[in-house]
């Protein structure tokens, strides 16, 4: 299978898993992500996301090997291309990502390229190996990064995104860190490994609820700018009815938990086993 999805106790472990194609964002592989989305979309007991990739490299991005094929696609009736539809697709996955209600992590390690890296940057929490290369690769190809660039721009800004995108600059994981684009770069994949476990031990202590609802408000924040007058008061006041609905659920166990040093019920953690052979 190009895609391996497995759920690994409370969390769903996504590898890509075509390493002598360099793991490619084919049609294919983002219908089968599509697929394990919904997935965790439905289970309530699945809390986080973690996206890695086999063999030597994460993903070299977007596939063109059937190109050619594609460019002699007709238009449909309607006049829409079926290349722009496509493309379309992969954005709707990573707007369906980003909107997620529970943590989404990336693990990269010896290639992001493209929608490789735009899929890092739609990560909640992006980790990279020491010496992982990095490049918005598009308009090096006469291509536009159409689908990837408002999560590059949401993670890294506007002016930092224009020149990496404007230059397919190749930069590795410790630029990637100093950029943004990456939130902790490791030396080597045991230490990933270990990384990766650690992140999801940290978000498997929190309560689900409690990171759905922070996880929403975050994104709200970050679409207002910012927020004065009206617009930050109604931020506020969500706030406000987030805080008093959590109080009254996850959050009463929590600080009785706390109170009485003993593990609220929705305690979980990482199974590391599970990332030996990696």
């Amino acid at each position: 299978m190009p895609v391996k999805v497995e759920q690994v106790g409370a969390f769903q472990l996504i590898t890509f898993n075509q390493p002598d194609m360099r793991n490619p964002l084919s049609p294919e592989v983002v219908g089968l992500l599509e697929e394990a989305l919904t997935l965790a979309e439905s289970a309530a007991e699945v809390r986080a996301i973690a996206f890695r990739g086999a063999g030597p490299v994460f993903s070299a991005g977007g596939s063109l090997g059937n190109f050619e094929e594609r460019l002699a696609m007709p238009l449909n009736a309607d006049g829409g291309d079926p290349i722009a539809i496509s493309n379309r697709r992969f954005g709707v996955f990573l707007e369906r990502l980003a909107r997620l209600p529970k943590p989404v992590v990336v693990a990269a390690h010896g290639a992001a390229m493209g929608g490789g890296a735009g899929l890092v940057c739609a990560a909640d929490i992006a980790l990279a190996c020491r010496g992982t290369r990095f490049s918005f690769t598009e308009t090096s190809l006469g291509l536009v990064p159409a689908q990837i660039l408002p999560f590059v721009v949401a993670r890294i800004g506007s002016q930092r995104a224009r020149r990496l995108m404007l230059t397919a600059h190749r930069f590795d994981a410790d630029e990637a860190m100093h950029l943004g684009v990456v939130d902790a770069v490791v030396p080597d994949m045991q230490a990933l490994r270990e990384r990766l476990s650690e992140e999801l031990d940290h978000i498997g202590r929190c309560a689900p609820q409690a990171l759905a609802r922070t996880k929403r408000l975050t994104q709200q924040c970050a679409a207002s700018g910012s927020a004065t007058g009206d617009a930050l008061s109604r931020l506020l006041d969500e706030g406000a009815r987030d805080f008093a609905a959590q109080l009254r659920g996850e959050g009463a166990q929590g600080v009785r938990s706390a109170r009485d040093k003993r593990d609220p019920a929705w305690r979980v953690a990482f199974d590391r086993r599970v990332l030996a052979e990696w």
